[in-house]
């Protein structure tokens, strides 16, 4: 798979993500939604957005000024079935300090006006109106100057409304998500990226989901039942790959070498079916003292690895393990030698 820097991917094991800051070899480092640097296994990266090249004033979607004061127009796109929506966070004083600032945005990038509502989502459910307003078309529009350390750990409700004036429009279902925004993403250069909006560069937080994200939404009650029926009755395929080393083992514990689809499970049976895996390997190799295998879990939000050496400690006491070679597979791999 060809991954390059500034490309958003997501992880194949159970979930996580972020952009690509830079690809060594095989290995891509991508930088999460807490803002750490985490290398991760090329052959374990999707590519979601792939990198947008930078465009002059003249190209659809692009910034017409480095900064909005108040509005500022984004050349109007003729397609109405993709709208987007950002919140942008752009640098302001003392870039990469917790006492410096973030400029915050709204981007309108659709041919519909927007009404937008913004609000801090309390954990029990409840809701502090921040910003509340209407964007033009095609329109950026600045909401607050704020210290990066306000932003610390906050959940923005973000509801919207598409609509056209004076003419007929295609229906856009309302929209309402939420956007969690966690402060040392923003203390690293590294998280701003260049982009279609602006000069400078910027963190796009996207409320508007893309076409993969609506598919799966849009899975109906009975097809989910269908994909975990096809997935139980389904033999997995071949998935571990013997070495040279006859007393090696690699064992792939992604989902997707493990079964052929993965609509509609949930991310706790894609974990069950992973552990289940694992501890197959394991019992069929009780008696092989001395056998070395190779668990490859991944990196993604650490979940799988977790309760894999959970199992090790609990079951599997009298077995050692410990981390796979780094050159190898990152941070990605157990070895449990036998």
């Amino acid at each position: 798979m060809n991954v390059k820097a500034g490309d958003v991917v997501r992880f194949l094991d159970i979930s996580g993500g972020g952009v690509v800051v830079r690809v060594d070899g095989k290995l891509a480092y991508v930088e999460d939604e807490d803002g750490f640097e985490v290398p991760v296994l090329i052959s374990e990266c999707v590519v979601i957005k792939e990198e947008q090249p930078k465009s002059d004033s003249n190209a659809a979607g692009s910034a017409v000024v480095e900064e909005v004061e108040e509005y500022e127009y984004i050349e109007e796109a003729g397609d109405d079935s993709a709208p987007q929506f950002y919140i942008a966070f752009l640098q302001g004083d003392k870039p990469g300090q917790a006492s410096g600032d973030l400029r915050i945005q709204a981007v309108n990038d659709s041919n519909y006006f927007v009404y937008y509502t913004i609000s801090n989502l309390r954990k029990d459910g409840s809701l502090d109106l921040f910003y509340h307003g209407e964007v033009e078309p095609n329109t950026k529009v600045a909401l607050d100057k704020l210290a990066v350390m306000q932003l610390d750990d906050r959940q923005w409700q973000v509801n919207l409304i598409l609509f056209k004036k004076g003419k007929t429009f295609k229906n856009v279902a309302p929209i309402a998500e939420v956007v969690k925004i966690k402060a040392p993403r923003f203390l690293k250069d590294n998280v701003f990226a260049d982009n279609a909006y602006y000069h400078e560069k910027a963190v796009l937080l996207p409320v508007i989901k893309g076409d993969l994200e609506r598919k799966i939404e849009a899975l109906s009650e009975r097809e989910i039942k269908k994909a975990i029926k096809e997935k139980d009755n389904q033999p997995a395929r071949k998935k571990v790959k013997r070495r040279d080393d006859d007393k090696m083992l690699e064992v792939d514990l992604h989902i997707d070498e493990l079964i052929d689809s993965i609509a509609g499970l949930s991310k706790g049976e894609i974990i069950t079916i992973q552990l289940d895996k694992f501890k197959q390997v394991m019992d069929d190799n009780k008696q092989n003292r001395g056998k070395k295998i190779v668990f490859i879990h991944g990196v993604g939000n650490g979940k799988l690895k977790s309760e894999l050496r959970k199992l090790l400690e609990r079951q599997y006491k009298k077995h050692t393990f410990q981390d796979a070679s780094f050159q190898e597979y990152g941070y990605g791999a157990t070895m449990v030698i036998i």
